[in-house]
């Protein structure tokens, strides 16, 4: 039997019939010379599933599947690439067309078996349909056949165009018992056996750039068991995807191309940058002389960051903004000119410390951390309902998720970020909305792997009622580690969702994260060329982390205020002057101290001689009408003191009285008070209150079951054979019941009454008010404690007064012998008008000598006065030097976190990579590449569309040019992030400014994204966009609810 092996079509919705339909019109006539008994097609037929089913691949399949009937009979499997696997309830999208197409030569093979092969005796195929896999137990070898086994699948150790090996579904030792396997799936053409019996045909032509040139199929001449011819046929392909080299100029790249049939498409790799003038010129060349089919060009550059330098120094976009070190070197480099730095940068040094450690309490963002979504589950969420799950570990590339408006599609996103961040794209909403408005609970579960570890995060959404029926939600969260199979490792959640929410924010970030770094959400696509001029750099600022600069600027602006304030209300002060004034007045004052210290000395030792001269002369013992006057002057001062001190006796025994009176009073009170009564009386009541509430639930109770035995009894009334089979289990319990309902009744009646009892006994002591009755005697004992201290205190300062009365009495007593003996002593002048000549110059010169020490004094207090008044106007100066110099620093620390310091050259350094990220991105994807362009006199940005020989800024261009320009800009930005990030990019509904001859160039664009993405999600309505895709998700509808699912 002579069999072309032939898989791997992949015909789009929309793109490359034509090119399809040349290469199979030479396939037709190659077959016929071939002469094959059957055409064997092993799957994957269509490219997109059931999706962009459009009347042109319809057909286009018609055309081709009559072509290929008219040359043998022809045998079909289908692929996963032509139906649902993970719905198979839904029609793939072969059988509906051969069905329509009744033709008798092809022959679809959907489930799995053993079919012996028509018209062909001796020979059976062994179908193991990736669309039944239940079925593949029943698939068995026929041992009187050649048994020929078919699949479509990934086998162990098949491998790639790149020659990269590959984990399968199946082993080879699979197809054991089978003479042969033709395999559909893998597209490059191979044997995975030495005696060449299992073997891929490869895709029958070149799907992209990724894949090796020369594709075709195989044709098999199977005689028997082991007897059998195999040889490759190359399939004729006039627009292969051809890969050149760069050479350096675009002569030699035009020499290489030569080598290659015209019509080609052509991708330029190189390994440094191309400007966009070179790109645009080889692309021209190219077009014009190799009528090139596409140019596209794919950039292998390594840009250093490390290359880019601040000021003279390095500045890389992997270093944390939020660790100290790197602050500390930042601003050492700003500042590099300034001499005297050492005491700076130390101050600098604890401003940062200090400053971070307040951030980081505030802000636990996590910086340059990378992770990945890897399943996500969830049930009732929005219109979906229960057992939806997306694997996202199973698909790799671009995935469409297509339908029509309110289908659902920006759902899934909205469930997955309420999992993650317990948010949505559209903004923070209410939990209880987000569960599906049909159900009573939603749910998620998401796994995502970070360093080599996997986290499971559950998280679940219950509507509660209130008593008066209103709905609110309550919200619970749950995250372990687990292990490769799924198994929980540890429990890593925290005592409250709060905390566990802490958690995960921790590990893959915030909310805001994943909206700049993973999620284009719907109507965001262009936000960022949307925005003015200075927004934009607001948003860069994000991305780069440089809100890190505003939170240090404006602490630091804070926190000088005070420091601020101080200094301007000093500013004002001359010191030097003030100080200067003080010195003359201390000098003056020293100048007359030392005069009246003189004049102090003089009459002192007048004063001296005088008192010699008087005590010589036998006068010292005279006594004068002066000194009388003197000694009564003293006892009548002593005498209004002591009758102050006994008014202020009389008043503190009148105090006692009144006190000791308020004592007795409160004594009489206690004395009449029952508090011992009362107290029991408060003890009754609290266990009459708690046996009050112990017999209300027992009759609660009780209530209970003679409600349940009269509902029980109530089903006797529905049953007809009334009470002639008592002993019915149906109705068995019914008869029991229906007979203890009196006593029950009794025992309900006997306990409300005794309720009622307890009840009004209650209320009754409740009435008498017994608490408030013992909190007034408690005051009043506090009022008693109060009064006997009062009391006390009273008694101490009458005792001291008493003391200081007799004191003064004492005084006075003896004072008043002294001046008994001075008359008995005192003499006129007349008679000793010399002694009292003397006496009267002591007394002058004492009162002289009295008024000059006052003098002195008076000159020392203000000498001393204008030295304090020197120090604090010193210490002030000092404060204010220290004021001045804490604000220089204060300012340097300012103008260097500033908006036009160090964040600015960050960020002006940072434009090439971003640019560099865009050119490698939009190069030969599109006919023009973006440049970011700031101005770093102002907070401008502009952004220029540059067509290679000609620029204009953004705000001109058309929808298309936005959209691509848009979103390598997005993705620019998100490589040289250090913001938390996912191997995802999500992109929601962002293609509506493409038309159909714009579709390829955005094709190209996501294929090239692939490069620093895993995962693409593409959501849209626009069917053309479907030719773009690897693999998309159904939408399904399971009654009201909808549904997706792909494990």
């Amino acid at each position: 039997m002579k069999v072309i092996h032939l898989g791997d079509i992949h015909w789009r919705g929309l793109s490359r019939h034509d090119e399809y339909r040349e290469s199979f019109a030479s396939f037709f006539k190659m077959a016929t010379e071939l002469a094959p008994d059957v055409i064997y097609v092993g799957g994957d037929i269509v490219h997109s599933k059931t999706q962009g089913i459009s009347p042109e691949l319809i057909d286009s399949l018609c055309w081709w599947f009559n072509g290929l009937s008219s040359i043998a009979p022809v045998h079909v499997i289908l692929g996963n690439h032509d139906g649902l696997l993970q719905n198979k309830s839904r029609q793939d999208a072969i059988s509906p067309i051969l069905s329509a197409m009744n033709n008798p030569d092809i022959y679809l093979y959907k489930d799995s078996g053993t079919y012996p092969v028509d018209n062909q005796p001796g020979f059976s195929w062994n179908v193991f349909s990736c669309f039944d896999e239940k079925g593949w137990s029943e698939v068995h070898p026929d041992d009187n056949d050649v048994n020929i086994a078919l699949f479509h699948g990934c086998v162990q150790g098949s491998k790639t165009d790149s020659n990269w090996e590959l984990d399968g579904e199946v082993t080879v030792s699979f197809f054991d018992g089978y003479d042969y396997a033709l395999l559909a799936d893998i597209h490059h053409v191979q044997f995975l056996t030495d005696d060449k019996k299992i073997a891929y045909c490869g895709s029958a032509l070149q799907q992209n750039y990724g894949e090796s040139t020369g594709k075709g199929f195989l044709f098999w001449d199977i005689r028997g068991k082991d007897d059998f011819d195999v040889t490759f046929h190359e399939l004729p392909h006039d627009k292969p995807f051809i890969t050149i080299d760069w050479k350096g100029s675009v002569k030699k790249v035009l020499i290489e191309s030569a080598k290659h049939p015209n019509g080609s498409r052509f991708r330029i790799r190189s390994d440094q940058s191309m400007t966009q003038a070179t790109s645009k010129q080889l692309q021209n060349e190219l077009l014009t002389f190799k009528n090139a089919a596409e140019v596209v060009f794919k950039s292998e550059s390594a840009f250093n960051s490390s290359d880019i330098e601040i000021s003279g120094k390095n500045f890389t976009n992997s270093d944390n903004l939020r660790d100290a070190k790197t602050q500390k070197r930042l601003i050492r480099e700003y500042y590099d000119n300034v001499s005297h730095r050492k005491a700076m940068f130390d101050k600098f040094d604890n401003l940062i410390d200090k400053y971070l450690s307040q951030i980081s309490l505030e802000d636990e963002r996590l910086r340059g951390v990378r992770w990945q979504i890897n399943n996500f589950k969830f049930n009732n969420t929005f219109a979906y309902g229960p057992g939806n799950m997306i694997n996202f570990d199973n698909l790799p590339g671009i995935t469409g998720i297509f339908g029509k408006n309110t289908k659902g599609k920006s759902s899934i996103i909205g469930s997955l970020m309420y999992g993650l961040f317990n948010t949505t794209d559209r903004g923070p909403i209410k939990n209880i909305h987000i569960v599906n408005n049909r159900k009573n609970s939603c749910s998620t579960t998401v796994e995502f792997s970070m360093n080599g570890k996997k986290f499971r995060l559950k998280r679940k959404t219950v509507k509660n009622h209130t008593k008066k029926n209103d709905v609110y939600a309550t919200t619970g969260l749950s995250l372990h580690e687990i292990d490769s199979n799924g198994d929980i490792i540890s429990d890593l959640s925290g005592e409250q969702r709060r905390s566990t929410e802490k958690i995960v924010r921790n590990m893959i970030g915030t909310s805001e994260d994943f909206l700049m770094t993973s999620l284009a959400s719907q109507g965001q696509m262009n936000t960022f060329i949307r925005e003015k001029a200075t927004s934009r750099k607001m948003i860069l600022t994000n991305f780069l982390d440089l809100n890190i600069f505003d939170k240090l600027h404006d602490l630091a602006k804070s926190e000088s205020q005070e420091t601020r304030s101080k200094a301007k209300i000093m500013n004002h002060l001359d010191w030097d002057s003030l100080i200067d004034d003080q010195a003359s007045v201390i000098e003056d004052k020293e100048s007359t101290l030392l005069g009246v210290e003189n004049l102090i000395k003089t009459k002192r030792e007048i004063l001296e001689r005088l008192s010699i001269e008087l005590a010589t002369s036998g006068g010292i013992d005279v006594v004068i009408p002066d000194d009388v006057f003197v000694h009564e002057e003293k006892i009548s001062k002593n005498n209004l003191l002591l009758t102050s001190c006994e008014e202020e006796l009389s008043n503190v025994n009148n105090s006692l009285k009144k006190e000791n009176e308020r004592i007795l009073r409160i004594k009489r009170v206690k004395n009449d008070f029952p508090i011992k009564r009362l107290r029991e009386s408060l003890s009754s009541q609290t266990m009459l209150e708690k046996s009050l509430l112990s017999l209300t639930h027992e009759c609660e109770v009780q209530k209970n079951i003679l409600d349940s035995q009269n509902r029980s009894a109530k089903k006797l009334l529905e049953v007809p054979c009334g009470d002639k089979f008592l002993s019915c289990k149906f109705i068995k319990e019914s008869h029991s019941d229906k007979g203890s309902i009196a006593s029950q009744k009794d025992v309900v009646d006997k306990m409300v009454e005794s309720l009622s009892r307890a009840n009004d006994a209650f209320e009754k002591i409740k009435a008498e008010n017994i608490e408030d009755k013992i909190k007034k005697f408690d005051k009043i004992s506090e009022k008693e404690t109060e009064l006997f201290r009062k009391i006390s205190d009273l008694e101490i300062e009458r005792s001291k007064i008493q003391s200081r009365i007799k004191e003064i009495e004492r005084i006075i007593s003896d004072d008043m012998m002294t001046l008994e003996d001075m008359r008995s002593r005192v003499i006129d002048e007349e008679s000793s008008s010399e002694c009292a000549k003397i006496r009267s110059n002591i007394s002058d010169l004492r009162r002289e000598i009295e008024s000059l020490d006052c003098d002195r004094l008076a000159c020392v207090g203000k000498i001393t006065r204008a030295k304090i008044e020197t120090s604090r106007l010193k210490k002030e100066k000092s404060d204010f030097d220290k004021l001045r110099k804490d604000l220089k620093i204060y300012d340097m620390f300012i103008q260097a976190m500033s908006k036009k310091g160090i964040p600015l050259q960050i960020m002006m350094s940072q434009l090439p990579l971003i640019n560099s990220e865009i050119l490698k991105i939009l190069q030969g994807v599109t006919g023009f590449t973006v440049e970011l362009v700031a101005d770093s006199g102002s907070n401008a940005m502009d952004i220029f569309i540059d067509y290679g020989d000609s620029k204009r800024v953004i705000e001109l261009a058309s929808g298309m040019e936005k959209m691509m320009a848009s979103l390598a800009i997005r993705v620019a930005l998100i490589n040289v992030s250090s913001l938390p990030k996912t191997n995802m990019l999500i992109i929601d509904e962002g293609f509506g400014a493409l038309d159909e001859t714009n579709i390829e160039a955005c094709s190209r664009l996501l294929e090239s994204l692939k490069k620093w993405f895993k995962n693409i999600i593409v959501i849209s309505h626009v069917d053309a966009i479907k030719d773009s895709v690897d693999s998309s998700l159904e939408i399904l509808k399971n009654e009201k609810d909808t549904m997706v699912f792909h494990g």
